[in-house]
Order: structure tokens, then sequence, then C-alpha cells
């Protein structure tokens, strides 16, 4: 296939690459807005902003709201109490099959706030593609590629320290494309490691199930309940009469957690076997924190504390621990966000790379549809998603807060706008140069997310949130900004290039080709 090692490795880094780099793209850029997630809810939920929460929450009073909203037979109620990071009361009903029914309300009133897709959206887009089991097998592949992309990247290149000083994004073309790829490549080479491997260990017992069918007789909650040293027992099918009142539970759990309630939980409410269960948030270490304790539903005995972890489960809740980023503050957030974004840079101008590299052979050898087709993938998926993510922002805004059905709609204009950018990025005449429009597109969008948050929500604009203080939210405004800025940048470099003369465009090319032919890093 290849002469040398050196070739194959550059020629098995170019196709994993390619192949999967539209899919690694979109699960990047989910994760990178999902460092934020719950701000980025709460930024959506603009019926809570400027309100105080209340901070003794009737927990029993809640879980009966969820009692008269709930489906004949329910798995389980959650309610998670409201946090610096989310400060709704989150309740939901999930059932052993079809989807869960959730609800948040604004604990300073009572009311249920409007629903809306928010964070959780990017969330589950970036783990499984909204498409559950058959997602999360999808996104699983696409994280082995990306494994196999970057170590063979660390192969192929011998200037790894200098490239990481390299950028001349005034050379334009295949020249900046190539220093991009480099420079963010090693810059988030440790993290992008990290990521693609803990994103792929965090599943591996459903990738992989064999030996835990063969080890518990295909009896998987049995497996996760010894594993994490949870309790559960079997349903009796008998009536359960009333659930014990949960708040004279709380002083004892966290007495015996050694630490604030984060969440309740009634597992097979309408059963006598129900168990009430308590448990913390993940912000303590960086493994997950599984601690939890149990009570009977019937009288309030205490059942089962949940004890130290075996050391093969203590791996598993670290790996989840570092990839998901609970820990460590905003701080450790906003750096996983920086690196996210720059693998995300990785990816789009890799991708970008490969189609410059064959641009002069496509046109010696005239039109070939794939190449056509790359090119519009490229343009559709990178510079399509973030102004469907925009869209989506704006469209929070928009769409009436009683309309039904929100959440719906919201994912609606983001799955309409990204494919009309796909669509208008299939047109011929647009892909020769569509970076710039694209660029200035996404300029427009994210400048447009601050001005109509400020010209619809008095209690949520920037001006706002930075005279109270609340720089979670102001975080998103700002963030948009400074995206804005970024792709203004680009746009402007984009139209200058394209707006060089014949002769100058043409001398500008060869002197890049050279370069890059030069540096020996055509390999790509």
């Amino acid at each position: 296939m290849k002469n040398t090692f050196s070739q194959a490795m550059a020629w098995l880094h170019t196709w994993a690459g390619l192949v999967i780099g539209w899919l690694l793209f979109v699960i990047f850029v989910g994760g990178t807005i999902a460092c934020f997630d719950k701000e980025l809810t709460h930024w959506m939920q603009p019926a809570l902003h400027g309100k105080t929460p209340v901070e003794n929450i009737d927990l029993g009073k809640t879980v009966e709201g969820l009692q008269r909203i709930a489906k004949p037979h329910p798995h389980a109620y959650y309610v998670t109490l409201p946090s610096e990071r989310s400060p709704a009361l989150q309740s939901a009903v999930y059932y052993d099959a079809g989807p869960h029914d959730a609800i948040n309300i604004d604990t300073s009133t009572g009311q249920v706030i409007p629903e809306t897709a928010g964070g959780e959206f990017f969330f589950t887009l970036h783990y499984n593609l909204h498409s559950e089991t058959w997602g999360m097998y999808i996104v699983g592949i696409a994280g082995m590629f990306m494994l196999i992309a970057i170590l063979t990247g660390i192969v192929i290149h011998k200037r790894i320290f200098k490239d990481f000083f390299t950028f001349r994004p005034n050379s334009g073309g295949q020249r900046a494309w190539l220093d991009g790829h480099n420079l963010t490549g090693v810059l988030g080479l440790p993290f992008h490691l990290m990521i693609a491997y803990t994103g792929v260990a965090i599943f591996v017992a459903n990738y992989m199930p064999a030996g835990l069918l063969a080890a518990y007789d295909g009896d998987v909650e049995k497996f996760y309940v010894e594993a994490s040293d949870s309790y559960e027992r079997p349903e009796t099918h008998q009536p359960l009469k009333s659930i014990y009142p949960i708040d004279k539970l709380i002083a004892d759990a966290r007495e015996r957690l050694g630490q604030p309630i984060s969440w309740v939980s009634v597992h097979h409410p309408d059963d006598t076997s129900a168990t009430i269960s308590f448990g913390g948030d993940h912000s303590r270490a960086v493994a997950w924190n599984f601690d939890q304790v149990f009570y009977d539903a019937n009288d309030g005995k205490l059942l089962h504390e949940s004890g130290a972890f075996k050391a093969g489960y203590k791996t598993y809740t670290f790996l989840g621990g570092l990839h998901m980023a609970q820990w460590g503050g905003s701080a450790l957030r906003w750096l996983y966000f920086v690196l996210g974004l720059a693998g995300c840079v990785m990816i789009a101008s890799g991708m970008q790379v490969w189609v410059n590299k064959r641009a002069k052979k496509v046109a010696e050898a005239g039109a070939w549809s794939g190449y056509g087709l790359v090119q519009a993938l490229n343009l559709g998926v990178v510079g399509g998603m973030p102004l469907a993510s925009s869209a989506m922002l704006i469209a929070n805004r928009l769409i009436p807060a009683a309309t039904p059905e929100r959440a719906s709609w919201e994912i609606g204009v983001f799955c309409a706008v990204w494919i009309l950018a796909s669509l208008y990025a299939a047109i011929p005449a647009v892909r020769t140069c569509g970076w710039g429009h694209f660029f200035a597109l996404n300029a427009v969008a994210c400048g447009s997310i601050p001005l109509v948050n400020l010209a619809t929500a008095p209690q949520s604009h920037l001006f706002a949130t930075i005279a109270r203080g609340d720089w979670a939210l102001a975080g998103v405004d700002l963030t948009a900004l400074a995206l804005c800025v970024g792709f203004a940048w680009l746009a402007r470099h984009a139209f200058a290039k394209a707006g060089l003369p014949a002769p100058a465009r043409r001398g500008r090319a060869a002197h890049r080709d050279a370069a890059v032919d030069e540096t020996a890093v055509a390999d790509h």
C-alpha cells in the first residue's frame, strides 16, 4: 500500500480523519458547548433571571406533584435541587420504556418554567446524536477513529514542537489551513487524547457486553447494582399506600453521606418495594460521585449505604469524571471549552487541507463529483453547525414561552437552518468562495444573540446581568460576541484573499505550494 511506515501512517491519518471527520466535528462542537450545558440551559430560561431561588424546598410536595402527572407504573421519580449552576428545581418521571416526563420549577414562585431544549440538547448530541443506542455506538466508532488519527498524526509530525509556534494566516490557502491544523492539534494534544480515550471508556460495558452478559446471565441491572454498590429490590406488585415523608429523612441522609444533598429519587413509587435514595453532586472530586443512601419508602427505615468502590469501578468513575469536567469549577470548564474549540478547528482545518491539496489535481484532470461533495460537506457541516446553534439560541428568545412543545420548535429551527446552510453550500458557485460567506453569516448570527436578548429579555441581557454580577448568564452573551469578532476577522481575511487580482493569486499559490513541499508536511 505504501513504501514506508511513515507514508502508511500518513495515509491512515488522512483517511481516518476524512471518513469520520464531519461526524467528529459535530461531536466535538456538541461536547464543547456542553462544557457549560447547565449555564446555557439557565440562559434559555429567562423566567428565572433576576430572581433568588428559595433555599428550603418541600421535596415531599414536589414528589406529590410528580405523582399527579405520572403515567401508570413509573420506574422512578427524580428531583434535583437548585444549584449555583442550575437555579431551577428539576424533576422528572422515568419509565421502563419510552421518553421521560420532565418539569422545571421556579422555586421563587412555584410556577413551571417554560420548556426549552437547553444545553441538554448539545450534551445528548455529543454522546449519542439523539439516536439512543445506535447513536452511542456510532459515537464510539468515531472516538476510535479519532484515536487512530491522533496517534498516526503524532508519528508523521517530525516537527511537532516547531509547529506549535508556527501560524501564518496571511499566507492563505493550504499553508494557513495546515498551520491551523498543526497548531491546534499540538496545542490540545494531551487533551484530545484524553477526551477520545475516556469518551470510549465511559461506554465500554455497552460496546463490549459479552463478558458482562455471560457473568450475570444477561441481567445488566444486577451488574450495575453490584459495581456501584447501589441497592435495588424486586417489585412485589402490591400497591404502595403512600410514600414516607421525604423531608424527614434529609438530615439523616446528609449526615450519613457527609455532604449536602443534591438529589432525591423514589424507585418503583407505586409498589411496596419502593425505595427513597439521596445523593450528592459530582463537583467534589474528579471521580463521579455515586455515594448514595437508601431508605424504605413504606416506613423510612434505612436499607443501605454505599461503601467504597472496588478498584475497577473507581477507575471507571475517575475516567468518566475526567471526561465530563464537573469538578474544578468554572476555570476548568473554560479550559475544556478553549481546548474543545481547538479540537473543532483541528478537525475542520484537517479536512480543508485534504480539499486544498487536491484542488490542483482536480483542476487539471477535470471536475470530480466526489471532490465537490467533500467541499460542500466541509462548508455545510463546519460552517452550518455554528450557524444552526446560534439560530437555536435566537429562536429561544423569539418563540413565545407559552408555545406547546417549545423545545421541539427550538430543535426544529436548529435542524432547518443547518439543512438550508448545507443546501446553500452545495451550490457550485458558492463553493469557490464559500468560506467567506459562511464566516460572515456566522459573525452576523453570533452578534445577533446578545442583540435579540437585549430586545426581548429585560432581566437577561448583557447590561442587566453584568450590573447584578451574574457572570454565568453574561458569559453566554460575551462568548457570542467573541465568536462574532473571530468569525468577522476570518470573513474579512477570506474576502480579502478572494479579491486579489488573478496574477497575484497565482503567484501566492505557487509560493505557498513550494513552502508546503519544502517543509514536508504535505503528507496530510
